[in-house]
């Protein structure tokens, strides 16, 4: 059993331990699974595994890899990277034929380090096992014929197709094809990235083709393949949290020294990128340094990209999208001066870097394929890219064009980045607490939450001094509540306008929702939300500059109904109070903010104590008298928590009133009822809902007119029908027998719930 569970952790392709792993857990049960799940009905055979530039995809096949191998299924893993030293399609094939037959025969074998090792053909056949041997020695044969052809083509397709021979009983080969390094072949005379996608999807075996998300997707079009019919995988920058881990993780690996704020400065500074973060940590290694200090961080930052792995990366991409030192230098300069601009137009870029047409479409390309610009086809866009990419640019520039000293260029980009350093953690922060602001809008879904949460003098004047736990018991005894609308889609504030775009993407969110669950004009509102930047109390001057420009960027949108909720640190003072409210805006402090956040999320996702079922859910056919059996069930529900004789059969009552309405007037497609009776602690919950229409009856509620008609209204409304009268009656009843009642517009039909406080006697 050791054996087996040593053999399950070996470390093969992979270059660091798999518990070392972080940030692509999910990314990484995906893969494996597609090794073995591929080929059967409904799994497509292929996977596209489109990455951000810099998102690191080669350690991820590597555990894959390493996986797949110790699983030792019939599935043989496969990983092959371009080389980044060869040129052409020819040599790149040549070079995947050998690694196939290398890690081919290792998992045979079971002998993982073979697949470190530099092998010829030769051996290979020495090493192959007996059951392999025939079909290796005939592809051999094949190949030396075929290299001698003198037809370039056919010997790339011939190689690339070799693992289609591999016998059924031998195992079943899983391709992963790391294309990271495409673009270094894009001269070659064999256009090596046609022939890869050919090659994979002419082929009956399971493949993963990795590489820059433009570059494949660009590549499958141009070979004829069908990217619909294959799996996709996205792979973007790491999350923060996974970001986060990842530093820690190679920072304890390497012995490397660091805290918390220059683990965030690094992960923010950085974006995430995994191939960044491993690089600055690999270099502080090799130096000895430790990174616990911004400034520590910052002068290894510099040395890097003035000459370390972060030069070296950039170097060679500026090198493969402009080879020739004069049109690589007059593009540095290029990149500089449009960065910060509005998008240029493809002429200017012509005339500027002095080339034809089809070497500026060249140029562009491989830029785009970078997401170092943005082109599509007219204009082309520099602003987008990296700040690391930025930073880069601008001490290239300085030093090769303009000719500055390197120890003044040096300086000026350290202190540059020092002087950055607290406000990339700063600006981090003000982002984490709008990312929570607008996930705490997405969450609004027709709660009813104090109102005074929105008001902060309101708030202020009751709750002055207090401790958390009386204003909690506050706020639970409020009965002047909001009902807060239904947000179906939230954006950042500068998404909406340049004046909004200036406060950065953290100071604002517009949220769209409906006031009613009815989706009508009417009841549309965008609600526009801004956090203040103001230590103190924000005054009435502040407020009215935000009110102003709020009510500026809602005109331009065309808004026609809009909510202003401004949100202070500390709230507001007594003239801003007083501007709110002329304004009807609701005006908020961050202790306000925080109590209604919790308030949200006890609502949606408190957990349930364990024990008996606390819910039952029954489906009655309409008519024949079905609403008794409700009753009968409901009866037993509430007899379990003690519920008084008397209290029970009001709840009957209540939930036979509520049947007859939804089976007279809802005009349900289906005839059926839909009834669920929650015990939560001091009370039972019942929700009767039904597919359909809103009766008539019930419009009023759910449109927040909670005002009883008379039978004279009703028989007026509904043309005069004995029935509708006795049901308008009847709603008020059960608002007579049950604590709380509310009724709701839910898709296709209505909802009403009701709730029964149990009252313990003394």
């Amino acid at each position: 059993m050791k054996q087996k569970r040593h053999e399950e952790n070996r470390q093969i392709l992979g270059r660091v331990k798999r518990d070392e792993f972080v940030g692509r857990a999910s990314e990484l049960e995906r893969l494996a699974s597609h090794a073995t799940m591929s080929g059967r009905p409904g799994v497509a055979r292929g996977l596209l595994i489109l990455m951000a530039p810099q998102a690191g995809v080669s350690e991820l096949l590597r555990q894959t890899f390493d996986s797949v191998f110790n699983r030792r299924e019939n599935v043989v893993p496969i990983y092959f990277s371009l080389p980044q030293t060869e040129t052409t399609a020819v040599s790149a094939a040549i070079e995947f034929l050998n690694t196939f037959l290398l890690q081919y025969i290792a998992f045979r074998r079971d002998e993982p380090a073979l697949c470190q090792l530099s092998l010829t053909l030769n051996d290979l056949v020495q090493l192959a096992p007996t059951a392999d041997l025939d079909w290796i020695e005939q592809l051999i044969e094949a190949y030396n014929q075929q290299r001698f052809s003198k037809d370039d083509r056919e010997l790339v397709r011939f190689c690339l197709s070799a693992p289609n021979r591999v016998p059924v009983a031998n195992g079943r080969p899983f391709i992963m094809f790391d294309a990271v390094q495409l673009a270094n072949y894009a001269d070659s005379p064999v256009p090596l990235a046609t022939e890869i996608v050919r090659a994979l999807t002419l082929s009956t075996l399971p493949f993963a083709l990795a590489g820059l998300r433009r570059e494949v997707l660009d590549a499958v079009e141009r070979s004829g393949g069908n990217a619909v019919s294959l799996d996709v995988m996205r792979l973007e920058p790491l999350a923060e949290e996974d970001a986060r881990k990842l530093v820690a993780s190679a920072a304890r690996r390497q012995q490397i020294s660091i805290n918390d704020e220059t683990r965030d400065l690094l992960v923010q500074q950085l974006e995430g990128s995994p191939f960044f973060i491993t690089a600055m940590l690999q270099a502080a290694r090799e130096q000895h340094l430790a990174l616990d200090s911004y400034l520590a961080c910052e002068r290894l930052y510099v040395d890097e990209l003035m000459g370390g792995r972060l030069y070296r990366y950039f170097s060679s991409v500026l090198e493969t999208v402009a080879p020739e030192p004069e049109t690589r230098a007059s593009l540095v300069r290029l990149l500089c001066e449009e960065t910060g601009h509005r998008p240029a137009s493809f002429e200017s870029w012509r005339k500027r870097l002095n080339l034809d047409s089809v070497e500026v479409e060249q140029v562009l390309r491989a830029l785009h394929i970078q997401e170092l610009v943005n082109w599509d086809g007219e204009t082309v866009d520099a602003e987008g890219s990296s700040s690391v990419w930025k930073d880069y640019l601008r001490s290239r520039f300085r030093l090769d064009a303009l000719r500055e000293p390197r120890a003044l260029v040096v300086a000026d980009v350290m202190a540059d980045a020092l002087k950055r350093a607290p406000q990339t953690i700063a600006r981090h922060y003000r982002r984490t607490a709008s990312l929570r602001l607008r996930e705490l809008l997405a969450r609004f879904s027709f709660q009813r939450v104090p109102k005074i949460l929105f008001d902060f003098a309101e708030f202020a004047a009751a709750y002055k001094g207090a401790t958390t736990e009386e204003v909690a018991a506050g706020l639970d005894a409020e009965t002047n509540l909001l009902r807060l609308p239904q947000v179906f889609h939230t954006a950042s504030g500068a998404s909406f306008g340049r004046e909004l775009r200036e406060f950065g993407e953290e100071s604002s969110v517009i949220a769209h929702a409906f006031e009613g669950a009815t989706y009508t004009d009417a009841n549309e509102v965008v609600w526009l939300v801004a956090r203040l930047d103001s230590k103190l109390e924000a005054d009435r001057s502040l407020v009215a500059d935000w009110c102003d420009r709020m009510e500026r960027v809602a005109r331009e949108s065309g808004f026609l109904r809009t909510q202003l909720w401004l949100l202070a640190n500390e709230g507001f003072n007594s003239e801003a109070s007083e501007l709110l409210r002329e304004r009807n805006a609701f005006g908020s402090s961050q202790q306000q903010f925080e109590l209604l956040a919790t308030r949200l999320s006890e609502s949606t996702g408190a957990a349930q104590p364990s024990g008996e079922p606390d819910e039952f859910v029954l489906v009655l056919p309409m008519g024949a008298d079905n609403e008794l059996l409700a009753a009968s069930t409901v009866e037993q529900v509430a007899r379990r928590l003690n519920f008084s004789p008397e209290a029970i059969n009001q709840i009957k009552t209540a939930v036979v009133e509520a049947c007859i309405n939804a089976s007279e007037h809802s005009l349900s497609p289906e005839r059926k009822i839909y009834q669920r009776f929650r015990v939560e602690n001091d009370k039972l919950v019942i929700t009767i809902s039904s597919r359909g229409i809103v009766p008539a009856n019930i419009a009023g509620y759910i449109q927040g007119n909670t005002e009883e008609r008379s039978p004279d209204q009703i028989r007026r409304d509904e043309s005069g029908a004995e029935a509708q009268e006795r049901r308008g009656w009847g709603l008020k009843l059960i608002k007579t027998l049950m604590d709380e009642v509310e009724f709701e517009r839910v898709d296709e039909g209505t909802s009403l719930r009701m709730t029964k406080y149990l009252r313990k006697s003394a």
